[in-house]
């Protein structure tokens, strides 16, 4: 059993946080994004480096080295901004992986068994290669209080199979969300912990 954290700390839930606190906008985004050093500007007419719609399928990387193809920073885009009642908009967080997927633990696990994944995920990544999932829990907990700590208690709590579990806060039509849920990105080879944001649904 694996753990890998991206070291999400105050810094990215505040930025984070800003991008629901503002105007729900493509333009308005793609400039937070930029400062944040999350995108960079395609050229002097105010265009950014990032493709909406792409997704968990395909996230958008930021920080990477040059030449390095591995797994890092990354967000996942919904479609581009149009404003607080797109709810087909989002940008989230992947903040850590658990291995294996789907809420399992085996009590029996082969010491044998490997997280063949490993290798494509880059030096971002902080790796506890013999954590328990009392340790991903704990990871969701520590950040949900970094949260907490801007936000107060959430708004809704949702529980799901397989360990689902998500925590929401909203924001004048926007809402903020913890979600400890399938990763997409790896084909549910690994359990995920994201932090979105994006417009509230009724």
């Amino acid at each position: 059993m694996t753990l890998k954290t991206l070291r999400v700390g105050a810094v990215q839930v505040r930025r984070m946080i800003e991008l629901a606190e503002g105007q729900w906008e493509r333009s308005t985004i793609e400039r937070a994004l930029v400062s944040y050093g999350w995108a960079r500007p395609a050229d002097e007419s105010g265009g950014v480096v990032v493709e909406w719609g792409g997704g968990p399928g395909s996230p958008h990387f930021f920080g990477r080295a040059p030449g390095d193809e591995r797994v890092g920073w990354r967000i996942e885009l919904g479609g581009g901004p149009t404003g607080p009642e797109d709810h087909s908009s989002y940008v989230r967080l992947p903040c850590a992986l658990f291995w294996p997927a789907f809420g399992e633990e085996p009590a029996d696990a082969d010491p044998d068994d490997e997280d063949e994944l490993d290798g494509q995920y880059g030096d971002d990544w902080a790796r506890l290669p013999d954590a328990a999932r009392a340790d991903f829990h704990a990871e969701y907990r520590r950040i949900g209080a970094l949260i907490r700590a801007e936000l107060g208690e959430p708004l809704e709590v949702t529980e799901g199979e397989l360990d689902e579990y998500t925590e929401s806060w909203h924001l004048a039509g926007l809402r903020v969300t913890l979600c400890r849920t399938d990763d997409l990105n790896s084909y549910s080879h690994y359990d995920v912990i994201t932090l979105g944001v994006g417009p509230a649904r009724d």
